[in-house]
């Protein structure tokens, strides 16, 4: 009777935040509370969500680095509505969702139909987004009084536990169940293994394609025009400036591949951003220089693209023999 091996590669992430939780749980000032790990977790919503958004790029083979710069715009579209105009917040956050969705469509036109480079198109969408932003709010922060009820609603009998990581928590699922037991999931992670068969087999890649762009651009809507605008309660024009970076190395330090075909919300991209945010948070608890953490945080992305080659490299040999 063969025993099932266990794949190390795939339980890398679990090791490596548990590795985090230990290190700055002994070393650290209260970290390990339900109030700090809370605290972590919904400052971080809007990078979380944004990481699961990438995610659908990566399934597919496309690396979009628009995705924090499309979630930018739409909450400055929905804060803009809020604090000029005083619309109901639905309202608002529905424009800003609508933005995210409308900019996920134009970044499918150019890389699916117009059969664009997808880095250099999205690269240029972010530049653009960005200065429409500063435009928008006269490159000034602006203060939103009108989410403070949602940003201090809590449920005490979970620890304080805000209803906005209760939110996120069922997106997560949501997009999880999608991507698991969907027809739609089994066909983008298809798309991403191997474009010519899925085609083959009667699979319309680039409809999958951009499915998998506009789901993104409304998750990216969903993270700066709620999860962004709401627990910040305020638009910095310097707002989730450079998430795509974190939200794309979260993917893969959960075992998102960069080449497509691979991946998971939960534990993937989950897991892979909850490292990231722990990681800068355990060091500011312990009072460790803030310049350090871009650079720990670098050699933790290297060396999850190093295991993210080794993981492609077996698989590609396991079916090759």
């Amino acid at each position: 009777m063969n025993k099932k091996k266990i794949d190390v590669y795939s339980l890398s992430s679990y090791f490596v935040l548990l590795a985090i939780l230990i290190v700055f749980g002994i070393g650290g000032n209260n970290f390990l509370t339900l109030k700090s790990l809370y605290a972590t977790m919904n400052n971080g919503s809007a990078q979380i969500l944004i990481a699961c958004a990438a995610t659908f790029g990566l399934l597919v083979g496309i690396i979009d680095l628009s995705v924090a710069a499309i979630g930018y715009l739409s909450g400055v579209v929905a804060g803009m509505l809020l604090h000029l105009y005083n619309v109901p917040y639905p309202v608002a956050f529905a424009a800003g969702v609508a933005v995210g969705v409308f900019l996920g469509w134009v970044n499918s036109l150019l890389i699916v139909k117009f059969k664009m480079n997808g880095m250099l198109v999205t690269f240029g969408m972010m530049l653009v987004l960005r200065a429409f932003g500063r435009l928008f709010t006269n490159d000034k922060t602006i203060t939103i009084d009108n989410v403070k009820p949602m940003r201090q609603a809590r449920i005490a009998a979970l620890g304080g536990l805000q209803v906005s990581l209760i939110i996120l928590v069922l997106i997560i699922v949501i997009l999880q169940l999608v991507l698991t037991y969907t027809a739609f999931g089994r066909k983008l992670l298809l798309v991403g293994c191997d474009e010519n068969v899925a085609n083959r087999i009667g699979i319309n890649s680039d409809k999958i394609k951009t499915q998998a762009l506009m789901l993104e651009g409304l998750l990216c809507g969903i993270a700066g025009s709620f999860f962004w605008i709401v627990v910040q309660g305020s638009i910095v024009t310097s707002g989730l400036n450079g998430y795509e970076f974190l939200a794309i190395a979260g993917a893969v330090l959960g075992g998102v591949s960069l080449l497509g075909g691979r991946g998971t919300i939960f534990p993937g991209a989950v897991i892979g951003s909850l490292i990231l945010l722990y990681l800068a948070s355990g060091m500011a608890n312990m009072g460790i220089d803030l310049f350090v953490t871009p650079f720990v945080r670098g050699i933790i992305i290297f060396i999850a693209m190093y295991v993210d080659a080794l993981r492609t490299r077996k698989i590609m040999g396991n079916r090759m023999s």
